[in-house]
């Protein structure tokens, strides 16, 4: 019960401030509805009728997509201020599961697919806004406690979505969950709209004018970002090669049912949420690297695990490395990392660039990995459904060994304005 006391209390600390419980509120009606069908999008997919190879090709399309989107999403938040992006990208998240909705056919989902994609804008003013409203010294623990009340949905959304799929059938199920995506997505775009207040605006220089565009905003990187960005790219590849395909692994390869795959999501998600806050708490104190190695490591161990996994307590045993590791706030959890990756990348940016660097990373990871979904899943079609979670474990590790070997945090973190 730690945890939850420590979340409340950086709750409490943090309740003078209506933007956090704007963007904290949104997050978890989105995680509870989301985590409901997300799940088992893969097998929703192949239920309209996709291979996992055509279905890898549609993430592919994802990750292409989010490039297009993510640095641009980091360059205007810190041109037009964090509200408007987060506006602009609450509108395509309430649109993007309409198009899920009714689709009666695989190729009818990539118009949600791209407007998903396109709500990537708003992940560079997210994370700012919560960095901005935080002491440097207590964002390990301040993202760390976001994301442990923002996923406390999941340590049931996994079990009673199983429970929903099996008990409705895969289709008609997803279709339930995703009307309900579409109201609390209309109700996140009525709180952002009128309640989010700005919290950056640009200053306007008398000195000579700092060159902006791609190139020079890359040139700018920190060099401990740009390590980390490295590393980031590798393992976002490492992720999409085989992340999709874990349900179908689970339910088609190890034979589950989707209720014992959902009671295991829920088991690692509340390991998640209970180990999430005190791990920000510990990396304030002892440093933050060292956590994210860890995270790592553990979750890099659970892919390989999964090549092994032949029954329901295997497999739990295995996925509940995951949830520790999660829990650590290390891995990548999508293109942005846990609560302390996000709270390193906020003490190595400058305030006045942070929502170009923080773009520019899911960029370029995106980039890098935007092949990996349809790599995994003709790998899974057509040579072994075990290799893309091998590869998965190889490249992780390499992107662990440059962590260990070139990130420096000791001295570099960056001077708040």
């Amino acid at each position: 019960m730690s945890s939850f006391r420590s979340s409340i209390n950086m709750i409490k600390n943090l309740r003078g401030n209506r933007n956090i419980m704007v963007l904290m509120s949104n997050q978890t009606l989105f995680m509870f509805t989301a985590f409901l069908w997300w799940p088992y999008r893969s097998l929703y997919i192949k239920g309209l009728g996709a291979t996992v190879e055509l279905l890898g090709l549609v993430l592919s399309i994802e990750t292409v997509a989010s490039i297009m989107f993510q640095y641009p999403g980091g360059v205007l938040t810190d041109k037009w201020g964090r509200k408007r992006m987060l506006v602009i990208a609450g509108f395509f998240r309430f649109i993007s599961p309409i198009f899920f909705l009714f689709a009666t056919h695989w190729t009818h989902v990539i118009p949600g697919i791209i407007f998903s994609a396109a709500g990537m804008l708003g992940v560079p003013a997210n994370n700012a806004l919560i960095a901005e409203s935080l002491p440097s010294d207590q964002r390990g623990t301040g993202f760390a406690a976001y994301r442990t009340v923002t996923g406390i949905p999941t340590i049931i959304t996994s079990l009673m979505g199983g429970m929903i799929m099996d008990y409705y059938g895969v289709l008609p199920g997803c279709r339930y969950v995703l009307t309900a995506s579409v109201v609390t997505g209309a109700f996140a775009l009525f709180m952002r709209w009128n309640y989010i207040t700005e919290t950056f605006t640009p200053t306007t220089s008398t000195g000579p004018k700092r060159q902006s565009g791609l190139i020079n905003d890359l040139r700018r990187f920190p060099r401990q970002i740009w390590v980390m960005t490295i590393v980031a790219a590798i393992s976002m590849f490492a992720i999409r090669i085989m992340m999709s395909f874990m349900v179908i692994y689970g339910v088609e390869v190890v034979g589950l049912s989707t209720t014992q795959w959902g009671l295991i999501g829920t088991v690692v998600s509340l390991m998640t949420t209970f180990l999430t806050t005190p791990a920000g708490m510990l990396a304030d104190r002892q440093g933050k690297k060292p956590l994210i190695i860890a995270s790592r490591v553990l979750n890099s161990v659970s892919v390989l695990g999964y090549t092994f996994s032949h029954n329901f307590s295997q497999l739990f045993m295995v996925r509940s490395l995951a949830g520790i590791g999660n829990g650590l706030g290390g891995a990548m959890w999508g293109p942005m990392g846990g609560p302390i990756w996000q709270a390193l990348i906020a003490d190595l940016s400058p305030p006045e660039d942070r929502g170009r660097i923080m773009g520019l990373m899911g960029t370029i990871g995106s980039l890098v990995s935007s092949p990996a979904s349809w790599t995994g899943g003709y790998l899974f079609d057509n040579v072994s459904p075990q290799l893309p979670f091998q590869l998965s474990f190889g490249l992780d590790m390499v992107g662990t060994a440059i962590l260990v070997g070139f990130l420096k945090t000791g001295t570099s973190e960056s001077e708040e304005a």
